[in-house]
């Protein structure tokens, strides 16, 4: 029978037996080559996106800076009291300059001096604009398209007309505009109403012409100033009148609206108490003779016009008569600016 009780050399050889089976402390394991390729690819796409980050970034500090640099110049070369507002479209800028050929600019002109008055506002877009003589130099500017738009503002224009107790309003037919408002004539306030018309002066001009001016007492009189003009008195003026004493005086029929021209109105101010039941004062009546048409409707007309020397064909074309005001296209094609 053998006996299980180990011998010396048994109990020698166990703790060697025992670290043959423990693990040994290993080198890790390498990557696989599939990974350590895809992080690499990953850190070179990270550059580059960074690369292309800073390169987009210098391109807009770039754009701004011509954007600036346009502005002032513009300023200056159109006597502006401050500078447009100019955006440079397209991208990248730099690879346009590089080539001397912007896509697009947009620029925005407010409050423009153009005379008697001011142009609330000029917008035009640029496009296919060639820099002269680039690389070597900057001979001029070649503006291939100009395409914009011109507002008057009625605002502006009763303001600095000179009529600012007149409004006007767009009229019904194209291109026309209705003047009203009031003015004081013989310590009474008297309503003007008169139609006018918008018209082009020239290339780079708009006008407007009054007629048909009107001097209202409302259901009391209106008189038209001016040849082929008179006085008309309303129905309720009429029916408080003596009929007899009217005919006989003027030698005029009295009905509501009826034209009395010169002399039928020189016998009413000559006779005040044919006046008097309808309430009319004959300083009203004096004074509206006075009146001229032209002086009154002087107060309401203006003219107005772009800088002078704007080069190639660039104009006015197109004219319209908006809620807000006297709208022009600005047109132009194949521009030539040269170098300042």
């Amino acid at each position: 029978m053998t006996s299980e009780i180990p011998t010396s050399d048994d109990t020698q050889r166990i703790p060697h037996a025992r670290r043959a089976e423990e693990k040994p402390e290993t080198e890790p394991e390498p990557e696989p080559v599939p990974r350590r390729r895809g992080r690499r690819v990953l850190k070179v796409l990270a550059g580059a996106v960074a690369v292309l980050a800073f390169l987009a970034v210098a391109d807009r500090w770039a754009v701004l800076y011509a954007q600036d640099l346009a502005a002032e110049q513009a300023r200056k070369a159109l006597k502006l009291k401050a500078a447009p507002e100019v955006r440079i479209d397209g991208f990248p800028f730099l690879t346009q300059v590089a080539a001397g050929d912007l896509d697009r600019v947009q620029v925005t002109l407010p409050d423009l001096d153009a005379g008697p008055v001011s142009i609330a506002q000029v917008k035009a877009t640029v496009d296919d604009i060639r820099i002269a003589g680039w690389p070597t130099g900057i001979d001029g500017v070649d503006l291939g398209k100009v395409r914009g738009d011109v507002l008057l503002d009625f605002a502006d224009l009763t303001r600095e007309v000179g009529a600012s107790q007149v409004r006007l309003a767009p009229g019904r037919e194209p291109g026309s505009v209705l003047a009203r408002g009031r003015i004081p004539v013989a310590g009474t306030e008297v309503d003007v109403r008169a139609d006018a018309q918008v018209r082009r002066e020239g290339r780079q001009g708009v006008a407007l012409t009054v007629a048909n001016t009107r001097l209202v007492v409302p259901d009391v009189l209106t008189y038209t100033p001016g040849k082929g003009g008179g006085l008309q008195l309303a129905a309720p003026a009429t029916g408080r009148m003596d009929r007899a004493e009217f005919e006989e005086t003027t030698g005029e029929r009295l009905a509501p609206g009826r034209l009395l021209k010169g002399p039928a109105v020189d016998a009413l101010v000559e006779h005040p108490a044919l006046l008097e039941p309808a309430g009319i004062d004959p300083s009203l009546l004096r004074g509206l003779r006075e009146a001229r048409e032209p002086k009154v409707a002087e107060a309401m007309e203006f003219s107005a016009a772009l800088p002078s020397g704007l080069p190639g064909d660039l104009g006015l074309r197109r004219l319209s008569v908006t809620p807000g005001g006297i709208r022009a296209r600005l047109t132009g094609a194949d521009v030539s600016v040269p170098a300042p």
